[in-house]
């Protein structure tokens, strides 16, 4: 009974973790936002926020999988005593709930993002596709110049 209540106590620990990394997460989804609406794209900061949010979510999956081991260990005893660890179940689920809705607002604004950063790649795409568009012309233009594409006969006034 004691090393359950061990076991609940660190359920409830890990998601206090779970709550942190999430509202972390978050918030670098919201900075992401602010990046796709700056007038210039800063790829840099872009490529930071990305690898924090990896580091991110790779700890939250390993949380859910120690989470999902310890509970294992000790459904049956809890499920077993409900009104022993009534308390702790009480402030576990209302945990799980608060990730629940973190989980719900970084997806919403990741839907937002996702969006966002098609419109900024895109204008990036156009700003290329006329560099290279321009570049084409320029080089078409040298390679007639070279190639002595003008026909020197024209130049000259055929009137004697």
């Amino acid at each position: 009974m004691e090393q359950t209540t061990l076991y609940v106590s660190i359920l409830h620990q890990s998601l206090e973790r779970k709550k942190e990394y999430l509202n972390k997460l978050l918030q670098l989804t919201k900075k992401q936002a602010e990046i796709a609406g700056e007038k210039d794209f800063n790829e840099d900061a872009f490529e930071d926020v990305i690898n924090e949010k990896d580091i991110l979510i790779n700890n939250i999956n390993e949380i859910d999988k120690g989470f999902t081991s310890v509970y294992d260990r000790v459904r049956t005893e809890v499920l077993d005593n409900q009104d022993v660890y009534k308390k702790e179940l009480l402030a576990i689920q209302e945990l799980i709930r608060e990730c629940v809705d973190f989980g719900m607002e970084i997806e919403a604004t990741e839907k937002r993002n996702k969006a966002l950063f098609e419109q900024v790649f895109a204008r990036g795409f156009k700003g290329i596709k006329q560099v290279k568009q321009s570049k084409q012309v320029a080089n078409r233009y040298y390679q007639s110049m070279s190639n002595g594409a003008v026909n020197d006969s024209i130049l000259y006034d055929r009137k004697k």
